[in-house]
């Protein structure tokens, strides 16, 4: 099985170098280019196609989430996992809402490459307290959509 091949967006030239060593200790990972800002993650996710990008959100020029939307254009089989300082709710849920996969607040204690096979697999990597907001979210737009009229859905 080919290695899973992975894309790092970090404008952090230490913290860049940290991930690309913790990466490398795993044999089916494979970092294929890195990237210190949005203009050159967005052209090397058009260029190479990763299987999975980590992003920063503080990426100079543009923001990570707009980074986000155009790498979900220009190369839509990527699953980008955000790996941010920003830890709020809201921050997170949007990222999750505009198409990451995975949203990992720098500084916790997490297995990177862990997460990267997750997500590569199509499951989503957050923290459980995240995920269950995004649920309760998705119940309440679906009782706003469908509300309780006796076992039949309304049409909206």
């Amino acid at each position: 099985m080919p290695p899973i091949q992975v894309f790092i967006a970090e404008n952090n030239p230490e913290f860049r170098e940290l991930l690309r060593q913790q990466l490398r200790l795993a044999p089916d990972l494979e970092v294929i280019g890195e990237a210190p800002d949005g203009r050159q993650t967005i052209a090397a996710a058009g260029r190479l196609a990763p299987d999975v990008i980590t992003l920063d959100l503080d990426l100079p020029g543009m923001t990570g989430l707009e980074v986000l939307q155009v790498v979900r254009w220009c190369s839509p089989k990527t699953k980008i996992i955000i790996l941010s300082r920003h830890e709020r709710e809201e921050t997170i849920l949007e990222a999750l809402n505009q198409g990451a996969m995975g949203y990992i607040v720098k500084g916790e204690e997490i297995n990177l490459a862990k997460a990267i096979r997750a997500v590569h697999q199509g499951e989503m990597w957050v923290k459980r307290r995240v995920l269950s907001r995004a649920i309760e979210d998705l119940v309440r737009l679906a009782n706003l959509t469908f509300p309780a009229t006796g076992g039949e859905p309304a049409l909206a």
